[in-house]
């Protein structure tokens, strides 16, 4: 944990040397803590540094990974030396690449955040406040990141059940334990909800506000189970005008745009267009022009989506056309688009474009954390869990179909759920449509303690679970041994 110290601005002290005076020496190239603290631009400048982590491919490319590679809306056609492929496998290991670098990136982001919380007392203007609270909001989705792929779902016994350790100071030499989850999630909560407090300025989809804090706080509730506050909070987010559904001409669209730009967006992790990693970048996997294209939509979601080939979001699938002399596509009945498709190890290429073409730039991408969308299956979700409010559910759950250009027979009535048995189970699939490859799947089946059905995504050559229940002990990352060797205190996720 030391090595956290090379990493931001810190004091450095010189020890008295004999002989010499009472001067406190520096190198030239490094400020004190009070320099640091009495400094907005310097507090600023860290901050900066912060949400920087968030960007790096040790973070950003693995965050991926943990959230969205266990769900079941991709196949992964190939094996991999990739230790992601361990993760989409649900074969874990100590050492694995994965949970290390996002481990360590997210404890020095925490580190830097820790540094700015410090520096600013509660007292302070307006500019610091908002700075304060940006870095508490930061501090609070790594701690939230973390506790998504080191502990098990809040629904199972999060009163015993292991989250993460939680760092709420700078001091180096502590070794905290890891906290259960229910206090994991409690600290998270009560960050979320002073970062909301102390912000007040009005900021881009690309930097914290009270309105991303919110949105977190309508996810951490939502995941928590308290449906009335996921409700509360979501609708503070839909309420507050910041943000409105893009236009149903405009959805297929979506992230080509600039997440600044985007009325929809809540909060992207932002990427220049010079920190674009091109075949190593989170797209990668998902396309093939620009990529490695590894990675295709599922047959399992295919045949959800493509119930409505008029649904806006099959533009969100890019299949890869075999075309004749003339250029025309050849007919092939047995594909779900009607035509002949360039194959892989036996399978159809049905390229994934949401991480891809931002700004039309290839494999430039700013994932998206959080949109409006989201914020409507939250209250969706949290209406169908509560007692006589089925078809408040079912209203939010049309809001995103119609934008999805969906009408009359393709929308659901509480009288005619098509085929489903319960309207949670509508808005689980609502859920799947809307946010498929945005990191949500695997989490929403597991917190809802459903199994997951993998069959439909196994690659040649990869044995893994075809049926993955929400009790299983793959479904948490192992903790990284380097951890475990720095910090004695910490225990071992159960592998058995």
């Amino acid at each position: 944990m030391k090595k956290y110290i090379n990493i931001f601005l810190l004091t450095v002290f010189m020890g008295y040397l004999s002989g010499c005076d009472d001067l406190e020496y520096f190198p030239i190239d490094q400020l004190s803590d009070q320099q640091v603290s009495e400094s907005p631009e310097l507090l600023s400048n860290i901050t900066i540094g912060t949400y920087s982590r968030l960007r790096e491919m040790r973070y950003v490319r693995n965050r991926q990974a943990a959230q969205e590679f266990p769900g079941d809306d991709a196949v992964w056609v190939k094996n991999s030396g990739d230790n992601r492929m361990l993760t989409y496998s649900y074969q874990h290991i100590v050492n694995s690449s994965v949970s290390t670098q996002f481990w360590q990136e997210a404890y020095y982001g925490i580190f830097s955040a820790n540094k700015v919380i410090e520096a600013i007392d509660d007292n302070a203007d307006e500019e610091n406040l908002q700075l304060k609270g940006e870095n508490i909001f930061l501090r609070a989705f790594m701690h939230f990141d973390l506790v998504r792929m080191f502990g098990r779902p809040y629904s199972q016994n999060p009163e015993t059940n292991l989250g993460v350790m939680i760092r709420d100071n700078t001091d180096v030499s502590a070794l905290p334990p890891r906290s259960t989850v229910k206090e994991t999630y409690a600290f998270i909560e009560n960050d979320l909800l002073k970062a909301a407090d102390l912000m007040s300025i009005s900021k881009p989809s690309i930097f914290a506000s009270k309105e991303v804090a919110w949105g977190m706080l309508a996810r951490l509730y939502l995941y928590m189970e308290q449906n009335e506050k996921a409700i509360e909070y979501a609708d503070k987010v839909i309420n507050s005008g910041k943000y409105s559904l893009l236009e149903t001409s405009q959805f297929g669209s979506y992230f080509t745009l600039l997440p600044e730009n985007n009325p929809e967006t809540i909060f992207a992790i932002k990427l220049l267009e010079t920190e674009n990693m091109g075949k190593g970048s989170i797209g990668s996997l998902y396309h093939g022009q620009g990529g490695w294209g590894e990675m295709f939509a599922s047959k399992t979601y295919r045949d959800l989506i493509y119930q409505n080939p008029n649904d806006e979001r099959v533009k969100f699938i890019d299949p890869d056309y075999i075309y004749d002399e003339e250029g025309n596509k050849i007919p092939d009945p047995t594909e779900d688009v009607g035509f002949l498709l360039q194959k892989r190890d036996g399978l159809s290429q049905y390229f994934i474009n949401k991480y891809t073409m931002e700004g039309g730039v290839q494999m430039l991408s700013s994932p998206i954390v959080m949109r409006l969308a989201e914020m409507y299956l939250i209250k969706a979700e949290a209406y169908a869990k509560t007692s006589g409010k089925e078809t408040e559910a079912i209203e939010m759950v049309n809001i995103i179909r119609e934008r999805a250009g969906l009408s009359g027979e393709q929308l659901f009535d509480t009288n005619d759920l098509k085929g489903y048995e319960t309207v949670l189970d509508v808005v689980l699939d609502e859920r799947r449509l809307e946010l498929a490859w945005e990191g949500h799947r695997a989490m929403d089946v597991f917190r809802n303690n459903r199994p997951l059905d993998r069959s439909s995504v196994q690659p040649f050559g990869w044995s893994g679970p075809l049926l993955v229940q929400p009790t299983s002990n793959s479904i948490v990352h192992l903790i990284p041994e380097t951890e475990l060797a720095l910090n004695p205190n910490l225990i071992q996720n159960p592998t058995e």
